[in-house]
């Protein structure tokens, strides 16, 4: 009977040894696919523009902008206020298109977590390593809302009268 409970304890011990080989090598190639994502992101940058297109800003991987170029009508057809407002929604959306390419650059990443197992799930009390990604990388849909159109009506009135001259009074 000892050698039959021998036989089962190394047959159990060669499928836990197989599947933390398939676990390390499946941790191996996400760190692979983690650096070269980091890689990626470290160059790119994306580029929004406001709806009115006066505003156009270019912002990092982070969404942190880097460029911001405003249009020379934009001094001709628009408020102080206003343009601040496209300012704004220029550089949200711009970060919301970093948020999105960084889910993009980490999706292959995330991808195969699935079929691990968690930290938590092997450690009891340990951390979810996923619950952290999942943080790292906030959902580009949680965004603010984007300001409110000009109207440019509004815009020809304050020209119209030359408040702007008279420091908005």
């Amino acid at each position: 009977m000892a050698g039959l409970e021998g036989e089962a304890l190394r047959a159990r011990n060669d499928a836990l040894r197989g599947e933390v080989d398939s676990l390390l090598a499946t941790f191996e190639q996400q760190q692979r696919e983690f650096a070269a994502a980091q890689a990626r992101l470290a160059t790119a940058t994306v580029t929004a523009w406001s709806t009115d297109k006066l505003i156009r800003v270019t912002a990092n991987s982070a969404g942190v902008p880097i460029e911001v170029h405003v249009d020379p009508e934009a001094f001709k057809r628009t408020t102080p206020e206003k343009l601040g407002g496209s300012i704004t929604e220029a550089t949200q959306a711009a970060a919301k298109l970093a948020g999105e390419e960084a889910q993009r650059a980490f999706g292959s990443v995330e991808q195969l977590g699935t079929d691990i197992p968690d930290l938590s799930d092997l450690v009891p009390g340990a951390p979810s390593i996923k619950d952290l990604v999942r943080q790292l990388l906030p959902d580009p849909e949680a965004a603010p809302a984007a300001p409110a159109e000009p109207h440019p009506e509004d815009e020809d009135e304050y020209y119209r009268n030359r408040t702007y001259l008279e420091g908005g009074q």
